[in-house]
């Protein structure tokens, strides 16, 4: 949420934000319903003000002059009353418009509103080469262990279900990115698997859209959502919380299963590509609003040197504002080449991960706070996230370090975790 003292300052800059992000904000409905709301506040103090001496009054007042004091006492009550109902309504009125305004974004993000306007910063790594017909990652992962039939026996479709060296290569995977974000300081946290709706709206997610629109699973008898990413525990468990300042940054790692109602649609997103679950490792980051670039460059750094590890061909781009999302002030995307993701069924770029600084966007939502001493004010902290790696980084696993005969080379970094395995084998 952005400061309202900001967007009465900056409306205009406020508006173009909006736009470009391609969000049906309207700010100067917003300021209205903000200067009604100040306009009743300051109403109903002068009533109440009112009110109090006509009651301080009648303690001194004469008989003669007490029914005349009664009937302004009551004019005054009822007058409160009509106040604050027409309060309630414009407070909530405010406050969920307040809500579907997008955090601002960095001064240098691209313009443009589809990720056809993201802007390519480099790429690593070189086009893998073949002296045979490579295959799809489906193809491969068939063979080695990638069951759907059998997921959608027990899900229905958009659930994997990986078995032997797939399954073994996943948790690979995961277990080295989970030892990475270690090393570099990013303590690991298990988080609980769902969330309260009020915790996923602080987070800048939506999950009261009609069921056609949402990407969040509901448990509707509970109240709870499945979590689509572990940054929603990982920032939601300091809700309401006023943090010492020296215990700042902090740095936290998760692995979890995630959970969307988004599925394949084509060609393009087939496979381990694009599911209703899949597994994760998340990284976030609290920080005072001073170490926030600093910590996005940590994350970013970090996606990018364990994709090198990894030897696969990738590329980092800058968002633009209308790819942005709501939360996020400044957003890279690491994207892997794959195949299917090109024109016509041919090679292309595929979303591996993605890191983002949201300011005091989140925390301001969930009032997350910190201060250095007794005699400070509390001050917002920021937050900033990243996907460590999820299970979509097994599709150029395979279809970069294929061999004619289906099997995989396995990339050094992950033969430890692998036995030692060099190859693997259906």
């Amino acid at each position: 949420m952005l400061n309202i003292d900001f967007i009465r300052k900056n409306g205009p800059q406020v508006q173009e934000n909006c736009d470009q992000r391609g969000m049906k904000v309207d700010i100067s409905q917003l300021l209205e319903l903000d200067q009604q709301r100040r306009t009743l506040t300051a109403e109903l103090e002068s009533v109440r003000a009112k009110s109090n001496q006509v009651a301080a009054g009648m303690k001194k007042a004469t008989p003669e002059e007490r029914p005349a004091m009664i009937a302004q006492g009551k004019a005054a009550k009822k007058q409160i009353a009509e106040l604050d109902v027409s309060m309630t309504q414009v407070q909530s009125d405010f406050q969920a418009m307040m809500m579907t305004v997008p955090n601002i974004y960095d001064e240098d993000t691209p313009f443009g509103h589809t990720d056809e306007d993201n802007v390519e910063l480099q790429q690593f790594g070189s086009v893998p080469e073949f002296d045979f017909e490579p295959k799809d990652h489906m193809t491969l992962g068939k063979a080695m262990g990638m069951d759907f039939d059998a997921a959608t026996r027990v899900a229905g479709a958009g659930f994997p279900l990986l078995r032997g060296a797939m399954a073994r290569l996943e948790i690979a995977v995961l277990r080295f990115t989970q030892d990475q974000a270690a090393a570099i300081g990013f303590s690991p946290v298990s988080v609980p698997l769902l969330a309260r709706p009020e915790i996923l709206a602080g987070l800048g997610f939506n999950p009261r859209r009609d069921d056609d629109g949402s990407e969040i699973f509901s448990l509707a008898s509970d109240d709870l959502f499945m979590a689509g990413t572990a940054e929603i525990a990982l920032v939601g468990q300091f809700s309401g919380q006023i943090l010492d300042t020296k215990e700042l940054p902090i740095h936290m790692a998760a692995m979890t299963p995630c959970f969307r109602r988004e599925g394949a649609s084509g060609r393009r997103d087939a496979g381990l590509y694009r599911n209703k679950m899949f597994h994760k490792v998340e990284l976030v980051s609290i920080t005072t609003p001073e170490e926030s670039v600093a910590a996005l460059q940590t994350i970013h750094d970090f996606e990018v040197d364990l994709f090198k590890k990894l030897g696969i061909h990738f590329r980092v781009i800058r968002i633009c504002a209308g790819d942005l999302g709501a939360p996020a002030f400044k957003k890279y995307d690491v994207e892997g080449w794959m195949m299917g993701r090109g024109e016509n069924d041919a090679w292309g770029w595929g979303e591996l991960t993605s890191c983002s600084n949201c300011t005091e966007y989140q925390a301001r939502r969930l009032k997350i706070r910190h201060k250095s001493g007794s005699g400070t004010k509390p001050a917002f902290v920021h937050t900033v996230n990243g996907t460590g790696i999820t299970t979509r980084a097994l599709i150029p696993l395979l279809e970069q370090n294929q061999r004619e005969d289906g099997s995989i080379v396995v990339p050094e970094a992950l033969r430890p975790y692998l036995n030692g395995d060099e190859v693997l084998t259906a």
